[in-house]
Parts: C-alpha cells; sequence; structure tokens
C-alpha cells in the first residue's frame, strides 16, 4: 500500500483532524519504538535459548524475579508497574511461579487488604543462575557503543519512561 492510499483510508472527520503521516514515518527502520522492541525481543530469545529454558522459567518470571531480586517483598502492583504488565495477567504468573516455588505471597502486615511477594531461595537461586547470561547478552548488544554512549542512552530511556508513564 502506497502513502497515498494510506492516508486516503482515514474517514473525512480524521482527515481534518490528522495531519498527513510522512512517507518516511512509515519505515520500521525510522520506527525507534520497532528497533526498540526488536532488540529486546532480540535479547529475550537469546536468554530464553541460553538459560530460561533449562530452569524452565519463562521472560516474565525472569522479570519478576529480577525486580524481587532487588527490593523484595513488593505489592503486585507496584511489581506490575516496574515489569509494566497488566494486573490480573501478573497474578497468573505469580499463580505460576507459586506452583514452581519461585515465590510465595504472604499478607502484608500493615494492611491486611494487600499481599506481598516475596522470592524464595529457589527463586533466588534461579535468579543468580540466569542473571550472568542476562548480563553477557546485554553487553554483548551493546559493545558497539562507548560509555558515554550508554550513559546518554540510558537517560533518554529513562526521560522517555518517565514521560510514558505520566500519560
Amino acid at each position: 500500500m502506497s502513502f497515498d492510499q494510506r492516508t486516503k483510508t482515514l474517514s473525512s472527520d480524521e482527515e481534518t483532524t490528522r495531519l498527513p503521516l510522512q512517507a518516511d514515518s512509515w519505515s520500521l527502520q525510522k520506527n525507534i519504538a520497532f528497533r526498540m522492541a526488536c532488540i529486546i525481543f532480540r535479547m529475550d530469545q537469546e536468554l530464553r535459548d541460553s538459560v530460561l529454558r533449562n530452569l524452565d522459567l519463562t521472560y516474565a518470571h525472569f522479570r519478576v524475579l529480577q525486580v524481587l531480586f532487588e527490593k523484595d517483598g513488593q505489592q503486585i502492583g507496584d511489581i506490575a508497574r516496574s515489569i509494566v504488565m497488566r494486573q490480573p495477567v501478573l497474578s497468573r504468573v505469580i499463580d505460576q511461579m507459586e506452583v514452581r516455588k519461585l515465590v510465595r505471597r504472604k499478607q502484608d502486615k500493615d494492611d491486611s487488604r494487600y499481599m506481598r511477594v516475596f522470592l524464595t531461595p529457589t527463586g533466588k537461586r534461579h535468579y543468580q543462575q540466569a542473571w550472568p547470561a542476562a548480563h553477557q547478552i546485554i553487553e554483548g548488544g551493546l559493545e558497539v557503543v562507548t560509555h558515554e554512549e550508554r550513559d546518554l542512552l540510558c537517560g533518554l530511556l529513562t526521560r522517555i519512561d518517565t514521560h510514558m508513564q505520566r500519560k
């Protein structure tokens, strides 16, 4: 479909309120979100193939373990915000992780309406086994940029993430 065909598919109301996209904005190579997603999915695949599958972990499990390893005993809502996952989906992931004895839920001692999630020794051990491979994959991907560029990239991504959280 050509650029002209794409812009003509808008309804007449949309045509008056939207500016037409420039032809190069349709390019996947210039689509920053697409590029970031490709990098993450590539790293995810490599991590699954190198270590997660052997530990019977999904990438979602790994992300939960990662967040809890940094700060154990978080509420499900806080974990969901950290890993950008809807709370009902995360609850099912945590159910799976409890069955695998990676985490345990405990009622919040200050507010019994809330549950907190804690790493088990097995969960901690699995994360400690997976992290070196994850770190190596990240480092391998970033070896083409300087330390200054890494710092700049991290700052820019943090700024974008903070902005997106406010929306």
